[in-house]
C-alpha cells in the first residue's frame, strides 16, 4: 500500500472517531458525563504523578526521575507537581469552580512538561524505553486535556440550563 493511501485512510479514520467522539461526549448534556470525565481526569492525573518516580533522564545525564529533579530544586519540576497535586486534588470535588480551577491547572501543567524537558535536555538525545517516563506524562497530559475541555464544556452546559 503506498503512503498517500496510508495516509488518507488515518485521516478519514480519525475524522470518523472524532465526529463520534463529538456526539457522543460534546453535543450531549448529563451530569452522568461529568462525573465520568471527572473520574477519568483524575486516574489520569494520579499515572502522571506516579511516573514521577520513574527515570526522566538518560544515565549520561544523570538518570534523574521527575522526583529526583524535584528534591534537587528544579523549579520547572516542582511547579509540574504542584500544578498536577493540585489539580488531582481538585478533580475530586463536585463544585463547578475547583473542578474549573484544576482544569487549568492541568492545561498549565500540559504547557510546562514540555518546558521542563527542553530544559532538562537541550540538545537532541537518544531516549530508550527506561527514560520514556517523561514523552508517556506528556501523551497522557495531552489526552488528559481533551478529557478535562469536554468536563469543562459539561460544566458550563449544566450552569446554563440550571439557570
Amino acid at each position: 500500500m503506498s503512503e498517500a493511501w496510508e495516509i488518507a485512510i488515518f485521516w478519514f479514520a480519525l475524522a470518523i472517531l472524532s465526529g463520534w467522539i463529538l456526539r457522543q461526549f460534546y453535543f450531549s448534556k448529563s451530569a452522568a458525563l461529568i462525573e465520568y470525565f471527572r473520574y477519568f481526569a483524575f486516574i489520569v492525573e494520579t499515572i502522571t504523578i506516579g511516573l514521577f518516580f520513574f527515570p526522566w533522564l538518560p544515565q549520561a545525564r544523570g538518570g534523574f526521575s521527575g522526583w529526583n529533579l524535584a528534591l534537587h530544586g528544579n523549579a520547572g519540576a516542582i511547579a509540574l507537581l504542584l500544578l498536577l497535586i493540585i489539580s488531582t486534588g481538585l478533580f475530586l470535588s463536585r463544585n463547578s469552580k475547583f473542578i474549573i480551577i484544576g482544569a487549568v491547572s492541568h492545561i498549565v501543567a500540559t504547557v510546562l512538561i514540555f518546558a521542563v524537558m527542553i530544559q532538562a535536555l537541550p540538545e537532541t538525545t537518544r531516549l530508550v524505553f527506561r527514560d520514556a517516563a517523561p514523552i508517556i506524562i506528556a501523551l497522557l497530559l495531552l489526552a488528559n486535556t481533551v478529557i478535562v475541555l469536554l468536563l469543562w464544556n459539561q460544566l458550563q452546559k449544566q450552569e446554563r440550563y440550571s439557570k
